[in-house]
């Protein structure tokens, strides 16, 4: 009664499947681990039963939204089988071998096969039996596991999940073929501006027309700006980027048409733009700080349609709110290093410009994704360019004037979802080359 569970058993036994699936979890796995003298506690019946059991049930509960859970059961599962293969060692080989080293062997070649980690699953094992003795067989099992796993492919469970669900998960290293293309080739295009003053009007419409988190805000006026034309894609949002503003933060200000006082709506609005001041308000600063740290909140959709004509011809200095310095790359920059920077600061989104400081591009998640890389590769570069010799040195960024019209005359693409992103790119051979035929 003390190591099992009885289920209808007489006084002084217990049944060995009802304390491999009744027992819990924790009593079960430290069961299987026990050395036991002389007789073993579990038949060999038992648990190939347990385990052909329990690896079923994981099947079938894999991606079910209930808490079943993949690390315990494989556990148990990898435990039942290897403590198999330890009494049968010990039966027909040599009776003083340890069957619950082999199951504790078993559980971390299971979970090495599953997960296809290495080093952290030894450290969660030996810290869990704390025993080291057992550090050997261990980094054996779990390395071995992990090259057969790796045999027939190099993801484990939990890959595949975040792949069949089609979240937006970014590796810790950038593919090889993003060194091959540029922040160009894979933006989203045309952005949503907003200008560094915008009416209120404007704003509650660009709100309800998408559900984008970050929008770029954009200079009044842009003089001396001279373009070299962009073929096959939109011009540019006209204006210098100034900075990027939060979907959250724009909620949080036309909320204060709804408080209780209108005072703070009459102070982070005016009138017109001769009106407007240059500052914020620090009584609106805090309420957005106090917000974000509280959570989302801010108008309400329902409420979008309770600005009144004069409410929507008022104007707002989306600049004293916006933030002024965030990350940014240049069209031509190599997207691997794009990717490096959006997924070692943590951004939501990344602003692409130009030479001449014009968002062109916005990066998210979205644009990382094989989809858009693949119709990116297939749609810019030639078949030599993408799979090159061992040892070449060579380029699709020089191959002279071929390269340099291609770019100019490339169409934006459009993905599974409907989104456009690539399209024409001016780099600094487009913009020479375009210097050299007006001097010739």
């Amino acid at each position: 009664e003390e190591f099992g569970v009885r289920l209808g058993c007489p006084v002084g036994q217990y049944d060995e499947l009802a304390t491999i699936f009744f027992g819990t979890r924790e009593q079960s796995i430290t069961r299987l681990f026990t050395q036991a003298v002389p007789h073993e506690p579990f038949a060999n019946s038992s648990l190939l039963i347990a385990g052909v059991t329990y690896l079923l049930l994981m099947l079938l509960t894999y991606g079910i939204a209930i808490p079943a859970g993949l690390f315990m059961p494989s556990v148990m599962v990898g435990a039942c089988l290897g403590r198999l293969v330890g009494q049968l060692v010990k039966t027909h080989i040599d009776e003083s071998v340890f069957s619950g080293a082999y199951a504790l062997a078993g559980a971390a070649a299971m979970l090495g096969g599953v997960q296809r980690a290495t080093i952290s699953l030894v450290v969660i094992i030996i810290e869990g039996t704390a025993n080291v003795h057992f550090l050997l067989p261990i980094v054996v099992t779990t390395c071995t596991a992990k090259f057969v796993g790796n045999l027939f492919g190099h993801e484990g469970v939990y890959e595949i999940g975040i792949r069949r669900k089609k979240l937006r998960f970014l590796e810790h290293e950038p593919e090889w073929i993003m060194d091959l293309c540029t922040a160009g080739d894979v933006m989203s295009a045309p952005v949503r501006c907003l200008p560094i003053v915008a009416s209120v009007g404007s704003i509650v419409d660009l709100l309800r027309a998408c559900s984008h988190n970050g929008f770029p805000v954009l200079s009044l006026s842009d003089e001396g700006d001279e373009d070299v034309g962009r073929k096959g894609a939109a011009a540019p949002p006209r204006g210098k980027f100034e900075g990027l503003v939060l979907r959250a933060h724009l909620q949080h200000l036309l909320s204060t048409r709804f408080l209780p006082h209108d005072d703070l709506w009459l102070k982070a609005t005016a009138e017109s733009l001769e009106r407007i001041s240059l500052d914020g308000d620090v009584e609106l600063y805090e309420l957005m700080a106090t917000n974000n740290r509280s959570g989302p909140s801010g108008v309400q959709e329902w409420e979008w349609s309770e600005f009144s004509e004069e409410d929507r011809g008022r104007v707002v200095n989306v600049g004293a709110y916006m933030n002024c310095a965030c990350y940014t790359v240049v069209e031509s920059c190599p997207l691997s290093r794009a990717y490096k920077l959006f997924r070692s600061m943590g951004l939501r989104h990344l602003p692409v410009i130009d030479v001449q400081n014009h968002v062109v591009g916005m990066l998210a998640r979205d644009n990382y994704s094989h989809e858009v890389l693949n119709k990116a590769v297939e749609a810019y570069y030639r078949e030599e360019e993408v799979h090159q010799q061992f040892g070449e040195t060579r380029t699709p960024r020089l191959c002279g004037e071929e390269q340099v019209a291609r770019q100019r005359e490339r169409a934006p693409l459009t993905g599974d979802s409907g989104a456009t992103f690539g399209g024409a790119v001016l780099t600094w051979q487009v913009r020479l080359a375009s210097v050299l035929r007006q001097a010739n």
